[in-house]
């Protein structure tokens, strides 16, 4: 788990509680993942169309999607409740 989500909190039998709390929503958190998995997948299918292509902007936009790919990965890994990192 990420030291995120319990740096807010000062007490180490807080930071165990919410620990437990968020491990106990393990499902919704994967439910979450999924979603944003997903969203990553269309980004890129997006992303390799021809018709993306064809913009004069194509740079900034293409910026906008590595800015948009590395925020969803960001987020990945805040989900990712085991030590070892699933998402890269």
């Amino acid at each position: 788990m990420q030291p995120d989500w319990t740096h807010h909190l000062k007490e180490p039998e807080e930071k165990e509680r919410f620990k437990k709390y968020v491990q106990n929503n393990r499902t919704l958190l994967e439910r979450l993942s999924s979603i944003l998995d997903s969203w990553e997948k269309q980004l890129t299918s997006e992303e390799l169309s021809q018709k993306s292509y064809d913009s004069p902007s194509w740079a900034y936009e293409q910026a906008d999607c590595n800015g948009y790919r590395r925020c969803l990965r960001d987020v990945q890994k805040i989900l990712t409740l085991d030590q070892k990192e699933k998402h890269g």
